[in-house]
């Protein structure tokens, strides 16, 4: 072979060895990018530090114009725990579809990340705050053969995520997205039926005392009241008996729904026992305390439960009322229990002068 063809065979291999040893390298560069947001996501435990990464933090680690992230909420389930734990909407980034409907018109039964253009009704669904889409990754969330959403990102450019583009890395992403957003939902769901009454929707007695202590902690430390309303379902003995424990469960959970309406974001409500009830509300005055109590009373006492029969149910309330001393409290956990106390009694009393009524007691602390 003339020695010319040798140099130039020689010349394009070393061009081919280093093009390959670029795009080695530039795959590598692109693994440790996407390890690190990965490793982002694997270390996050609960709900909202996954939809943060997700939703704020991804468009910043990957330059990305918007991003967008459906979830599949069947049974309604997931819109009530993000009510219950504050989580926002990320400004339309984060929406909820009840059925698979619109995610099988993205991917058409087979999930697997889809890159390209978008029509305009589809880009405008995806993306509401975008402007103009150039190109969008669609990155399907499964997790144990089941879609649990839809994670999307939006570039103004048309060539960011064109179809001949490799989907290896953002595969492998979806997949871990997958899994830690189920986790956490899990850890989530497990969370609140541990905290929560099952029949009433409302905290239960271990999640009232957990939050009881952080309550007055917050309390002493502000210089701010706490009252506490103590509430009993009347003659909710003679409902069982007479209509049945299912009639009685359906009442419950009805006077528990009406209580909450009555209440501010702030305030706590939990199921203490059988028929009884128990409110913290936070920054509260003796007198808006009582002011609430009555709205409570009244809402309760308007409630007209059909079922086997018809059930007008009331409530008996007792309210006490604590305002820091100014001094530090030496046994907050003692005080604590004065307090509840202090305004079991006066439930009581209300039911002694005749049921359906609100009694407020003076509470008086002493400095142990």
């Amino acid at each position: 072979m003339p020695k010319i063809d040798l140099q130039h065979e020689n010349s394009k291999l070393k061009q081919s060895v280093q093009s390959l040893l670029a795009r080695i390298e530039e795959n590598q560069r692109i693994d440790r990018h996407f390890q690190g947001f990965e490793f982002q996501l694997l270390g996050c435990y609960h709900l909202k530090d996954v939809l943060d990464i997700l939703l704020v933090d991804a468009m910043k680690h990957f330059n990305l114009d918007d991003v967008g992230l459906v979830l599949v909420d069947r049974d309604f389930s997931l819109e009530e725990l993000m009510t219950s734990l504050d989580i926002g909407r990320y400004e339309n980034r984060l929406q909820l579809r009840h059925s698979d409907d619109f995610s099988l018109t993205l991917y058409r039964g087979d999930y697997r990340v889809t890159l390209g253009e978008q029509d305009t009704l589809t880009a405008s669904r995806l993306f509401p705050n975008l402007d103009q889409l150039g190109s969008a990754a669609l990155l399907p969330l499964v997790r144990h053969n089941q879609l649990l959403g839809s994670l999307h990102f939006a570039s103004r450019s048309h060539e960011r995520f064109s179809p001949d583009k490799a989907v290896d890395f953002l595969q492998h992403l979806a997949g871990i997205s997958a899994v830690c957003l189920d986790n956490s939902l899990s850890n989530e769901h497990l969370k609140r039926q541990s905290l929560y009454d099952r029949l009433t929707k409302v905290s239960n007695r271990m999640h009232f005392d957990l939050e009881f202590g952080k309550e007055l902690e917050r309390s002493e430390r502000n210089g701010q009241p706490l009252c506490c309303l103590f509430l009993d379902l009347d003659h909710f003995k003679q409902v069982n008996d007479q209509f049945g424990h299912q009639m009685g469960d359906i009442c419950l959970k009805q006077v528990a729904a009406a209580i909450r309406q009555e209440l501010r974001k702030t305030d706590l409500l939990a199921r203490y026992g059988g028929e009884e009830f128990v409110v913290l509300l936070h920054s509260c005055e003796q007198r808006e305390g009582l002011q609430i109590a009555e709205r409570i009373r009244e809402v309760v006492d308007k409630l007209k439960i059909t079922g086997r029969g018809v059930v007008r149910p009331t409530v008996s309330i007792g309210l006490a009322c604590w305002h820091p001393a100014g001094n530090r409290t030496h046994d907050l956990s003692r005080l604590g229990q004065r307090l509840l106390k202090c305004a079991d009694e006066a439930m009581y009393e209300a039911k002694e002068q005749g049921r359906n009524r609100v009694v407020s007691k003076v509470f008086c602390q002493i400095v142990a």
